[in-house]
């Protein structure tokens, strides 16, 4: 028996291992692979990631590995191999059955796996995972490539000085079929096309073989949403079973004093979660980053402010700026606006 369980040792498992493992907690990580970082050892395929913001929290900044805007992804996994060092990781554990998993707590941090759309004919195509990353390999043809994210302009832009033409859709491919060495795509408002491959590139889906309703699940689409989506489940679990009160700050409870750090903070709030401030006296109280369940004071999140009275919806403001906020909580505070 074991108090936590954490599924997965990628950027989600490891940093929710280290949270548990400065708190003291009992854990241990199971991971399927010899190694942390599966997924970066494979993708993204030409090995260039999208964005430089890949730290995790309470550890060294990953700018220390490589301060590109765009850094090899190679660099990455380097990075969490360091930082997954000092954990309890047991590798080459899969877990198919939760069943046989003995732990107080369980928390999935499974990770993505390629997306593959119900296209009809779908399975003639080649997928992000499988097809080549030589660029010579596409002289001369032309590819027709299914997708509109990272994966398929990555791929795009590999084979763009090499094939004949290059053709990048999103949903509006209808149906595939093959025809001797030709591919025909069947594409809304334009016809049908035809090409000598066809490749998907449709983003990642999160893995949910695992998911069953009493276990902690961590996702995001991003090491930054992951990194905080993280934070914020140790948080609740270490205020709900080991009596530690969220880490919250005090401020004015002033309508100035309010929209200044609302207005401030509501652009870095995460998506799915929020900062919740909570009126007491001549105070209030900012819990920052807590879980969007949560209906008590003032909600903040990247969009608007829900005002609860006693969990009851009582008010909103959508104008996340300084003097719609100001009036807006000098009404509901019911105190003259300093303005």
């Amino acid at each position: 028996m074991v108090e936590y369980l954490v599924i997965g040792a990628g950027p989600a498992g490891l940093q929710m291992g280290r949270f548990l493992h400065r708190a003291g907690r009992d854990y241990v990580i199971l991971e399927a692979g010899p190694e942390p970082a599966g997924f970066f050892r494979t993708f993204p395929r030409h090995r260039v990631l999208s964005t430089d913001d890949n730290s995790l929290f309470e550890g060294v900044p990953f700018s220390r590995y490589n301060k590109r805007s765009f850094p090899n992804a190679d660099d990455l996994v380097r990075y969490l191999e360091e930082f997954a060092r000092p954990l309890n990781i047991r590798y080459n554990t899969p877990v198919s059955d939760l069943s046989n998993c003995k732990a107080r707590h369980v928390i999935i941090a499974t990770g993505k796996k390629p997306y593959l759309p119900g296209i009809p004919g779908i399975e003639h195509a080649e997928t992000y995972a499988s097809a080549s990353t030589d660029p010579t390999e596409y002289a001369g043809k032309r590819v027709l490539i299914i997708g509109r994210g990272h994966s398929a302009f990555e791929t795009a832009d590999n084979i763009a000085t090499t094939a004949r033409l290059t053709h990048t859709v999103g949903r509006t491919v209808q149906r595939i079929t093959k025809e001797g060495n030709e591919f025909v795509a069947t594409i809304d408002g334009t016809g049908q096309l035809r090409y000598d491959k066809v490749i998907v590139c449709a983003g990642f889906r999160r893995d949910t073989t695992l998911d069953v309703p009493q276990a902690h699940v961590i996702t995001g689409d991003s090491i930054k949403a992951i990194r905080h989506a993280a934070r914020a489940l140790h948080r609740t679990l270490e205020a709900e079973h080991h009596g530690v009160p969220w880490p919250h700050r005090r401020l004015r409870n002033r309508p100035d004093a309010l929209a200044a750090t609302v207005a401030t903070r509501a652009s870095e709030i995460p998506d799915g979660l929020a900062d919740v401030v909570v009126p007491q006296g001549q105070h209030a109280l900012l819990y920052d980053e807590m879980p969007t369940t949560e209906r008590h004071g003032f909600v903040v999140t990247r969009t608007q402010v829900r005002h609860y009275r006693r969990n009851e919806l009582i008010a909103v403001e959508r104008r996340l700026h300084r003097k719609p906020l100001e009036r807006f909580f000098s009404q509901q505070l019911a105190v003259p606006c300093i303005a």
